[in-house]
């Protein structure tokens, strides 16, 4: 397993959240308001935390290896940022109950956002993760993953213990 295999199965992840928000925004299901809500929070957690390592272990080295590569580093990092600025949009419209007046807004931003963010991944994928396997080689790629799972497995052991009333 290679480090760009963590990321696009990340990015599956992160698709189908994707598709259930836009779900319940195009559909407007009885409790699209709750889902918004709950998708814009589960998508500021997941990222962070994803952005950070694919940034650090992909596109980093990536970088170093030309200019063309940086040029695609750039716009990888400049989406990441842009997509950072509208979700924590959306997050603010989503973060008070959702009345009938920003209602149209709240879906507007929300299904903007999907298809950003399916845009997005869809480059990293065909352009930044096929450059990073050409110019990074297996061996980086294996070596990067095995340093990914470990700071998966290290964030689990930080994570609190459930409460026992």
């Amino acid at each position: 397993m290679t480090a760009t295999d963590i990321f696009r199965k990340n990015h599956r992840t992160i698709r189908k959240a994707l598709v259930s928000l836009d779900r319940a925004l195009l559909m407007e299901a009885p409790n699209w308001a709750i889902i918004a809500k709950n998708l814009a929070s589960y998508l500021e957690i997941e990222l962070r935390e994803y952005w950070g390592s694919e940034e650090r272990w992909i596109f980093k080295p990536l970088a170093e290896t030309g200019t063309d590569a940086a040029g695609v580093v750039a716009q990888m990092e400049q989406e990441h940022r842009d997509l950072d600025v509208r979700l924590n949009e959306f997050k603010a419209l989503t973060r008070c109950p959702i009345g009938s007046d920003i209602a149209p807004l709240v879906r507007e931003k929300g299904v903007a956002l999907v298809k950003e963010f399916l845009h997005h991944m869809f480059l990293e994928e065909e352009v930044g993760f096929t450059l990073a396997e050409e110019r990074l080689g297996q061996t980086y790629l294996e070596e990067a993953a095995d340093r990914v799972l470990l700071l998966k497995e290290a964030e689990k052991g930080l994570e609190e213990p459930a409460a026992i009333d």
